[in-house]
């Protein structure tokens, strides 16, 4: 488990890294993702994808490793949710 946040300057950015991550797991707050990776290669595999994606000279990604145990004991304070965008079309 990896929870991964980031401020990203660029809106095409900040998309690109949102779709990403959201092939890993729930977005829990706006620029928040709890994420399942496979193994350390997973990770690295992720992290790599990540720096693709970013500018490091004024984009900033912070992920943070979690097991299970201490994923569990986690605390959520208030009932707020995040809706994802759904994209879709309507054809005639």
């Amino acid at each position: 488990m990896l929870m991964i946040c980031y401020d990203i300057t660029d809106d095409a950015r900040r998309e690109d890294v949102a779709a990403l991550l959201s092939g890993y797991g729930p977005r829990v707050q706006l620029s928040v993702f709890e994420c399942e990776v496979p193994g350390a290669d997973g990770a690295r595999e992720l992290r790599a994808a990540l720096r693709q994606r970013i500018d490091p000279l004024v984009d900033q990604v912070r992920i943070y490793p979690m097991t299970q145990a201490t994923f569990s004991e986690r605390y959520l304070l208030g009932a707020r949710t995040v809706e994802e965008r759904a994209d879709y079309w309507i054809v005639r």
